[in-house]
């Protein structure tokens, strides 16, 4: 057992602990249950919160897959933090794109040049179409000509004569979502606004590579410029279609994230009423039991008998402490002290007056108030509880106080 003191300061709090009459078991149950709540919520809701139990498991298999999860944790740092970075925000992007190339075309050689001068961002390989530039960007307004004109500087640094330019969060100044020009014998694509999924760059590739299949760039080549206008018009007319199906289907997911957390949050508030009406139930059935003792009536064999103090001592159930207690009351005019099988009882005059409850630690004298006009309690020391007063006197106390105000009490009763 543990005794403790607390300043308490929230108002709701305090208005409660007034409704309940500062009940011992109903604080108890009260504590109980905050802590199983507490232990429940403390979830850590950073990027090693999911990561971790993966690390586990992959660092007790080898060092590789060990490298393989640094990087998906640096990933998901960049996603929790994307935000308020551009420059994670871009190397994002960089990541994404590059995985939905490999993924697309699995035989190209596809490398990151980013931190190369005058390279772009990626470059890639192929046998049949030679080397492609791209340029990923993730700005948050529409990316200015300037930087169109350095992608076009890196194509001619890099003798490259296909390059794709790509605006993932962004449309291009000048540009329709998909946008072609040839300057030079080179062919260079332009796609805005295609967002991280790899749609955007993918769509750019394929596009491109049409151009070139056709021989686009050849004199004689048989695909005419009207023609290639009305392709490109259809593929904007798709694009654009296509973007607003994903914009859609974010933003109804994210209605749908958003009522299911407002449903949790919900179900949480419900499922902690059920478990404080459970508990409120308990505890006044367990006080309704308790009354009902208490209006039983007594039996006349009870009341025709005095317990023996002396038998108390030699069951020494009783601390001396508490033993002083049981002989004033023993001591007192009319007074009886008298048990049944489960407790001990005061009797006063044939009426049942008081029920004794004797502890490890302590005995708790429950006063009967049906037949009293006035009901006035001494904050400190008892407790008003189901038309019961309560008086706990510890085993360890001597209080000359707790005995006035339990002498004050017997002698209310006639």
């Amino acid at each position: 057992m543990k005794t403790l003191t607390l300043n308490i300061e929230n108002v709701e709090d305090i208005e409660y602990l007034e409704s309940i009459n500062y009940d011992d078991k109903v604080l108890n149950t009260a504590l109980t249950i905050g802590l199983k709540s507490i232990q429940m919520s403390q979830t850590n809701m950073t990027g090693n919160s999911y990561i971790e139990p993966l690390r586990q498991i992959i660092e007790e298999n080898n060092v590789e897959n060990s490298e393989n999860i640094k990087k998906i944790d640096n990933m998901l740092c960049d996603l929790l933090n994307i935000k308020n970075n551009s420059s994670r925000k871009g190397k994002l992007g960089e990541s994404l794109a590059m995985n939905s190339l490999k993924k697309k075309y699995p035989d190209w050689k596809i490398e990151n040049t980013t931190g190369t001068a005058h390279e772009s961002d990626i470059f890639a390989y192929s046998e049949n179409y030679g080397k492609i530039l791209y340029e990923i960007k993730t700005y948050s307004s529409n990316v200015p000509t300037k930087e169109i004109q350095k992608f076009k500087d890196d194509m001619v640094t890099t003798n490259s004569k296909y390059g794709i330019f790509v605006s993932q969060t962004s449309g291009i100044v000048g540009k329709k979502l998909i946008d072609y020009e040839v300057i030079n014998n080179s062919i260079l694509v332009y796609i805005s606004s295609s967002g991280l999924n790899g749609h955007g760059i993918e769509i750019g590739t394929e596009f491109l590579l049409s151009l070139i299949d056709s021989g686009y760039l050849d004199k004689r080549h048989l695909l005419k410029n009207e023609d290639v206008r009305d392709v490109l018009y259809k593929i904007n007319e798709s694009m654009f279609e296509l973007n607003e199906c994903i914009n859609n289907f974010s933003r109804i997911k994210m209605q749908i994230d958003e009522h299911r957390n407002t449903m949790n949050r919900s179900i949480d508030t419900m499922h902690r009423n059920v478990i404080e009406y459970d508990t409120r139930a308990n505890i006044i059935y367990k006080n309704l039991i308790e009354t009902i003792k208490m209006y039983k009536p007594v039996n006349v064999s009870l009341l025709e008998q005095n317990i023996d103090i002396s038998k108390l001592i030699d069951t020494s159930v009783l601390n001396m402490n508490n033993l002083m207690y049981f002989e004033k009351m023993y001591k007192m005019k009319d007074m009886k002290i008298c048990s049944d099988d489960d407790n001990l009882y005061i009797i006063k005059n044939d009426s049942l007056v008081c029920k004794l409850i004797v502890n490890i630690d302590s005995i708790e004298l429950s006063f009967y108030t049906k037949n009293l006009d006035i009901i006035s309690i001494n904050k400190e020391y008892e407790r008003y509880n189901n038309d019961m007063i309560n008086v706990k006197v510890l085993d360890n106390t001597i209080n000359d106080n707790i005995w006035k105000i339990i002498e004050k009490r017997l002698e209310c009763y006639k």
